[in-house]
């Protein structure tokens, strides 16, 4: 095999590290290596386990544990390499430098993968430095090797491309990865640097998203002023219009959130029984503070800051292992259809969980869509996607945006092995102590859903019910310390099935304490509590893999309750402002003694901006004026500071909840 007698040790380097090449030496001078010999592939014993060596040397496999290239295949590289030097019908190529192979695979990167991948930011920073001659470290054998000294990063390019490896441990095709392949290109003159436009300049009027914002700006702050008791029967339809300003501005996310505001107008006209005051009050708020960002942005790349995009924007990665978790049935009044789920077996990528959806609408051009059980297998498969949930996929090119998956044509997928579920990367994730799960999983804000997914295994099942009232069904399991947490899931047609389940699991649970299962599922606080929505169970996981030293306190200073329970009465007091309006507002004792509170608890900013508000809204009853623009501000500034405070004592909370819960 070619490919294994050019494998030099730069090579070897690349696909895994110097230290496991140098062990490898070792192995092959005191271990029994044998082969066996095929025709596209070389069955290997070293050291008690089998390899099996195939071009490319990446995809060599080892029956040991590691998932990666461990030293057993290096080993076995160096000692076939090692024979075929004594084979006659064998000769090994002169080295004449770079490998031409990987010298085409280089020069042929696409541009505009390499800067999709770098971000704006990195590859405008590059180019600029670039044109001045500045380039990282670039060494060249039979790999080029790239090093980032600023940031103590090396990246070996090998051929395949998709193999190259980078010392922050990313497999997929990072920001360093596409800087060194830029910085090759721009060595080798395959391209001239050069920074990319600013797209948005060309895009963005800026005048026009101004004018378009102050117009939404007083669309909202009329609701606000007036209150929805004052609400004029098109007002929902006006939210609409207002809309479709703001997606001909090209501010995509104020056109959604007024399309939501719009959507609970009508929910509140019509008399909903689902319509939250609080809910819209937030929304209202949300969205001003980001008009107001607009209206002060000085240029369209200020502009198309705050934005954002009218289709999701997809980062591309090179190569990428993904294990199928399982599968959940999606209904709305709107659209219907399947989402999947999967597990990164790079254990190091921020991408932990991933997801593909298929969800379309019910009705297109008047007529009602069919066949929303089917899914098409995407990324250049045949058959459809609950057959493609049984096996292992590679995807090579995979676009990805916020954890969800693009069936993107330029992807393409290879079927590996069949799935095996206890893998290395569902064992790491699987949580057997609920306080450590909150805390983790609740540590940092973020706008990706797969952030919530979680895998918890519990000790034991303490009860299973259904709420009739609610329509929900309810399992609250324990983990080793004692700390519970509820399952729950209300009952819908496309949750039935999980529902069944789960209460099948609970049974047994109860009348085997010996027996556990694993829960794969969403988490969410919800009224100081944190539950999980059920989406798979298994009982194939080896749970006794998973025992975890809790290091994690449930007993918490019962002060953030306290806390909690002041940002609740705070902001319940504001979304008073919806109901009654501005103009209309009275509730001046709530605001004094809330501020009060805030200053005895030690929030002084905070009881400041309340007294400031009881100013303005006391000042206002001697004017005539209709400008609540102070006000407003005030309102804004107050909801960020308490959103801030409500995320950090609720994760407090929820976990203190743990203890005896429900």
């Amino acid at each position: 095999m070619d490919s294994i007698l050019s494998a030099d040790d730069e090579y070897l380097t690349g696909l895994t590290n110097k230290g496991t090449v140098k062990r490898a030496y070792k192995d092959m001078e005191s271990g029994e290596i044998s082969a066996e010999y095929g025709d596209s592939e070389i069955n290997v014993s070293v050291g008690g386990e089998k390899c099996t060596i195939k071009a490319p040397l990446a995809e060599s496999k080892c029956s040991c544990p590691s998932r990666s290239i461990c030293r057993h295949i290096i080993t076995s590289i160096l000692w076939l390499k090692g024979n075929f030097d004594n084979k006659e019908e064998l000769k090994e190529p002169e080295k004449v430098g770079l490998d031409e192979t990987l010298k085409n695979e280089l020069s042929a990167y696409p541009l505009k993968a390499l800067e999709k991948a770098m971000k704006k930011k990195y590859y405008n920073e590059f180019m600029n430095k670039a044109e001045k001659g500045i380039l990282p470290e670039i060494e060249e054998s039979t790999i080029v090797s790239v090093k980032f000294p600023d940031e103590e990063i090396t990246v070996r390019l090998i051929s395949p491309l998709e193999y190259s490896s980078c010392s922050c441990h990313s497999k997929e095709l990072c920001r360093h990865k596409a800087e060194a392949i830029l910085a090759w290109q721009v060595k080798s003159k395959i391209i001239t640097p050069k920074a990319s436009e600013t797209k948005e300049e060309l895009s963005i009027d800026v005048i026009k998203a101004h004018d378009t914002a102050e117009y939404a700006l007083k669309f909202l702050s009329d609701i606000l002023s007036g209150g929805l008791v004052r609400l004029s029967g098109n007002t929902a339809e006006h939210a609409e219009t207002v809309a479709v300003m703001c997606h001909n501005a090209r501010l995509a996310d104020s056109e959604r959130q007024i399309r939501e505001i719009g959507s609970r107008l009508k929910k509140y006209i019509g008399h909903s029984p689902e319509f939250d005051a609080g809910t819209l009050y937030l929304l209202i708020i949300k969205s001003i503070i980001l008009l107001k960002k607009i209206i002060k942005a000085e240029n369209a790349e200020a502009v198309s800051k705050y934005s954002g995009e009218f289709k999701a924007e997809y980062a591309l990665s090179e190569s990428m292992d993904i294990l199928p978790l399982t599968s959940r049935h999606f209904s709305s009044p709107d659209y219907e259809g399947n989402i999947y789920y999967f597990i990164n077996k790079d254990e190091k990528s921020e991408n932990k969980f991933l997801t593909y959806s298929d969800i379309r609408p019910k009705f297109y051009e008047g007529r009602r869509s069919s066949n929303f059980s089917y899914t098409s297998a995407p990324w250049g498969l045949s058959g459809n996607m609950q057959d493609l949930m049984k096996y292992e996929i590679r995807l090579k090119s995979p676009r990805i945006s916020n954890g969800k998956l693009s069936s993107s044509v330029e992807s393409k997928a290879v079927i590996m092995d069949k799935r095996d579920i206890n893998s290395s990367c569902v064992y790491k994730n699987v949580y057997t102590d609920f306080a450590k799960m909150i805390y983790e999983t609740f540590a940092k804000k973020s706008k990706n859903e797969n952030d919530r997914l979680v895998f918890i295994a519990s000790e034991k099942c303490v009860s299973s019910e259904f709420d009739e009232i609610t329509q929900s069904q309810k399992v609250v399991i324990e983990d080793r310390q004692g700390r519970r947490i509820s399952l729950k899931a209300r009952y819908r047609n496309e949750s039935r099935d999980i529902i069944e389940r789960l209460d099948k699991t609970a049974k047994i649970m109860m009348n085997n304490p010996g027996i556990n299962y694993v829960i794969f599922g969403s988490a969410y606080i919800e009224n100081g509590r944190c539950y999980i929505y059920p989406i798979g169970v298994y009982d194939d996981i080896y749970v006794s893999k998973m025992v975890q030293k809790s290091h994690y306190i449930s007993e918490v200073s019962g002060a953030y309750v306290y806390f909690e329970k002041l940002f609740e009465d705070v902001q319940s007091m504001l979304c008073d402002v919806i109901q009654c309006g501005i103009n209309s507002f009275d509730l001046y004792t709530q605001i004094s003694d809330n501020a009060h509170e805030s200053k005895k608890m030690g929030f002084l900013e905070l009881g400041n901006m309340l007294e400031k508000l009881e100013e303005c809204f006391t000042a206002k009853n001697h004017t005539y004026s209709n400008d609540n623009s102070k006000i407003i501000e005030l309102l804004t500034k107050i909801y960020l500071y308490l959103q801030t405070g409500i995320s950090k004592t609720e994760v407090y909370i929820a976990v203190s909840n743990l203890k005896g819960s429900e």
